[in-house]
């Protein structure tokens, strides 16, 4: 969902220090990852995976969207975790907002010409939404966005440095007529302490974001799917199209990360101490998997 940008230059640096592929045995697998920490868990927790199944396998951190996508494309990196809707709108251009199953089937029929595999879903979303402290949406009766356009001329709303720009809020814009009384954009971290504790009424939030579960806020219901679908997916490279090994040791990551682990997890991953590190939240994440 977040999405990096790199600029032709960095796109060139990252590319000269991923691992030639001509260099790497068939057996030994780089596992990709963007700019943030959702994705430097999810790809401790791929690679963790890996050599489980007796792999050798590595992660590559940092990557931009575009630059991780034409890694994969190119066998730079063999697998990393991507989204429905950044996939949909960013990478090839869509501006058409679909239902999940339909945007899903579309995009991996996208993919399969360019011969990248859409292994499946991890079982959440990371998704741009509207949200509030869970205390005062129940005092005002707002359970869905629905519910905000009669009172949105009081209240005021916090997104990050893109988000009024975004084809989202134009979505939600036009399918709800929302007019707040003010917009403000900020920090991601600092939006959800704003809202915590008042100083905003409503943000434009992550729907896999850890902070909200710290601040015990509620995301709100979007009925009319102004806001596309962000499915996690997992994507696999052109050459382990047939690799039935890879394909088996992620199997039992599919459909079995819900969103409320995913919060947990990335809450935990913002601490400070050896518990916090991507490879022990990864861990973590695989206890509660195992547990389903």
């Amino acid at each position: 969902m977040r999405t990096a940008l790199g600029g032709v230059g960095i796109a060139a640096l990252v590319a000269a220090t991923l691992v030639p592929t001509m260099a790497r045995s068939s057996s030994s697998y780089i596992v990709g990852a963007k700019t943030f920490t959702e994705q430097y868990v999810l790809s401790a927790l791929i690679a963790q995976r890996l050599r489980a199944a007796g792999v050798s396998a590595t992660s590559r951190e940092g990557l931009g969207s575009n630059v991780i996508f034409d890694a994969l494309a190119s066998g730079d990196i063999d697998v990393y975790v991507d989204y429905s809707g950044t996939l949909w709108a960013n990478q090839f251009h869509r501006t058409d907002i679909k239902p999940r199953e339909e945007l899903l089937g579309e995009l991996k029929t996208i993919l399969a010409k360019q011969n990248i595999t859409l292994l499946g879903e991890l079982g959440f979303e990371n998704a741009y939404a509207l949200v509030m402290p869970r205390k005062r949406a129940e005092q005002q009766g707002i359970r869905s966005i629905t519910d905000l356009p009669s009172r949105a001329a009081n209240l005021s709303i916090a997104g990050d440095y893109e988000f009024f720009s975004r084809p989202e809020w134009a979505g939600l814009q036009k399918a709800y007529g929302l007019a707040f009384r003010a917009q403000r954009q900020m920090q991601p971290d600092f939006m959800y302490a704003a809202v915590a504790s008042g100083e905003v009424d409503v943000i434009a939030g992550y729907t896999s974001d850890g902070l909200i579960a710290k601040y015990d806020l509620v995301v709100l219901e979007d009925p009319k799917h102004a806001i596309p679908p962000y499915d996690a997916i997992l994507l696999l490279a052109p050459k382990r199209a047939g690799d039935q090994a890879l394909r088996t040791a992620l199997q039992p990551l599919l459909g079995k990360i819900d969103i409320s682990d995913m919060r947990e997890a990335n809450l935990r991953a913002a601490g400070n101490d050896a518990a916090s590190s991507p490879d022990a939240v990864a861990r973590w994440l695989w206890e509660k998997i195992e547990k389903r």
